[in-house]
């Protein structure tokens, strides 16, 4: 399981530097555009998923300050968000690599909006790339809304992966 979730993960900064290539194309006002979609924007979705990143790596390896918000907009530019989108990547590829397997077999205790919650810890890593891959997803269709063709980010496409699909691979 730890080798999905590391493939996850590089994954994921690649479907990100994807994504962000393609965000840069819009206009300030299609960045804030509202729309009724989670976190309201383009540009609410895109901090949403820095800080839900924040928030969970926190969980899992204690580093960092407990964030009280995740619809927060910290960084309203896609040039103030671009960094911290790439910090978080790579610390999503450490936490992978170091992950213990054991620890996959325990249980994650943390606080969710004041109430203690104890999930399987493997579970909660699960989650933590689901999540990533759903809010990915709204930035994807809503890019498509404003006539930008992103290219696909499916876990199929991201070429390490397909290389293992290939018929000739070994």
């Amino acid at each position: 399981m730890k080798i999905l979730f590391i493939t996850l993960a590089r994954a994921g900064r690649w479907a990100n530097r994807l994504l962000f290539a393609e965000m840069a194309k819009l206009t300030p006002e299609q960045w804030t555009q509202k729309s009724a979609v989670n976190f309201g924007s383009i540009q609410g979705i895109a901090n949403h998923l820095v800080l839900g990143d924040r928030l969970w790596l926190q969980r899992f390896t204690g580093e960092g300050e407990p964030l009280k918000t995740v619809d927060a907009v910290p960084y309203p530019g896609l040039d103030a968000l671009l960094p911290q989108r790439q910090a978080e990547d790579e610390r999503i590829i450490a936490f992978a690599s170091a992950l213990d397997p054991a620890q996959l077999d325990t249980v994650l205790r943390y606080t969710r909006r004041g109430e203690a919650q104890a999930m399987p810890y493997a579970l909660c890593v699960a989650h933590f790339f689901n999540h990533q891959t759903h809010h990915r997803g709204q930035l994807h269709a809503l890019l498509g809304v404003h006539g930008i063709k992103c290219p696909d980010i499916d876990l199929l496409y991201y070429p390490p992966a397909a290389k293992l699909l290939a018929p000739d691979a070994a």
